[in-house]
Order: C-alpha cells, then sequence, then structure tokens
C-alpha cells in the first residue's frame, strides 16, 4: 500500500512523529487487554489501582451514604 493510501503515513515519511490521535486509535481493545492480562509490572499496578477503586466506592456505599441504610417510616420526620 502508498504512503497517499493511508492518512498520517505521509507525516511519518517526511520525518514527523505521528499524531496523539493516532497513537490513541492504535490502542485496541485486544491490545490494552493482552497487556492487562500480561506480567507486566504496570499491569500489576493498573490491577491493583482498579482493585483500590472498587473497594473504594464499595465502602463509600455501606459506610458513607445513606443509600445502605434501611428506609425510615414517613412519619419519623414530622
Amino acid at each position: 500500500m502508498s504512503a497517499e493510501g493511508r492518512p498520517g503515513e505521509a507525516v511519518r515519511a517526511a520525518g514527523h512523529s505521528a499524531s496523539a490521535f493516532a497513537r490513541l486509535r492504535a490502542l485496541t481493545p485486544e491490545r490494552v487487554r493482552t497487556w492487562f492480562y500480561s506480567d507486566a509490572t504496570s499491569a500489576a499496578v493498573a490491577w491493583f489501582a482498579a482493585v483500590v477503586v472498587l473497594l473504594a466506592v464499595l465502602g463509600w456505599f455501606f459506610v458513607l451514604s445513606p443509600y445502605g441504610a434501611p428506609a425510615s417510616p414517613v412519619y419519623a420526620e414530622f
């Protein structure tokens, strides 16, 4: 395939780096999934961050928010 057929190829051929959008588009879900389930240290950090966020959401729901509390009767407000 020629450089004219794909967007961004002419820019790379001229010695410039790819745009941020082109690099972001290269991160397909398959590549991200492969990285996330790999043995890389950065993937372990990502797993740890995901677990901390999920535990924080559960802690907020059951400890800090009123959504986990049982409903009070309507007449208790009067």
